[in-house]
């Protein structure tokens, strides 16, 4: 059995940080949930806590952090209100408070820094939505961020999802993981169900197969 851990989850009600929690909960973590409304979380109990906060205050983010063992971030900025809120400076925050907590880091970037068969980066292919551009620009320039910049004593990863994550499709505990090349399936297809990603995003929580470096995941 996996030793049980306490994780500080940032983005705990969204469509791909629920399935985390739930993981989390269901495998018999402690978990810390930072979001902006808690009235879309699960009621609070032993293994369920409630921070509501910014996840851009720092200050903040620092004391949240204090006593967990992972900081688990699985923010979206899409949000065209949150332009001004970056994925690097994000990543830097949650790295802030993993480093001061002593705790690892395990972040949720896009599928838009893989690379494709030809070569050329996902984001940079031209049939890439320009809707989803500059979210996934900066979390690849939050992945390089990390990989020239962290501090050598933080241990980090960052998980980037196949292009389609089907967020009613079945947990089946079955994936695939690479490095930095997009994965497809036998009909060409690079996709995941929410609560598979979960799946694979919790066994690194409890596993720490890839430390201080990127993986994706897919069937």
């Amino acid at each position: 059995m996996e030793r049980l851990m306490h994780v500080l989850l940032l983005g705990a009600t969204g469509k791909v940080g629920a399935p985390i929690r739930d993981e989390l909960r269901e495998r018999g973590h402690e978990v810390t949930a930072v979001v902006r409304d808690g009235s879309r979380l699960p009621p609070a109990d032993a293994s369920l806590h409630h921070q509501i906060g910014d996840v851009f205050d720092g200050a903040f983010l620092d004391n949240a952090a204090q006593g967990t063992e992972v900081v688990l971030c699985s923010v979206a900025l899409r949000d065209e209100a949150q332009r001004d809120r970056t994925p690097v400076t994000l990543i830097r925050r949650a790295a802030h408070a993993a480093g001061r907590a002593g705790a690892r880091l395990i972040a949720l970037g896009g599928a838009g820094s893989l690379r494709t068969a030809s070569g050329v980066d996902v984001v940079d292919t031209p049939s890439f939505p320009e809707v989803a551009k500059r979210e996934s620009l900066g979390f690849r320039a939050a992945l390089h961020d990390l990989i020239d910049d962290a501090p050598e004593d933080l241990v980090w990863t960052m998980v980037s999802p196949p292009l389609a994550i089907e967020f009613d499709g079945p947990r089946t505990a079955s994936y695939r993981t690479a490095y930095d090349d997009l994965i497809v399936d036998e009909a060409g297809a690079s996709r995941i169900s929410a609560a598979d990603l979960a799946v694979a995003v919790v066994d690194e929580v409890e596993k720490s197969q890839y430390p201080r470096r990127r993986f994706t995941v897919g069937y």
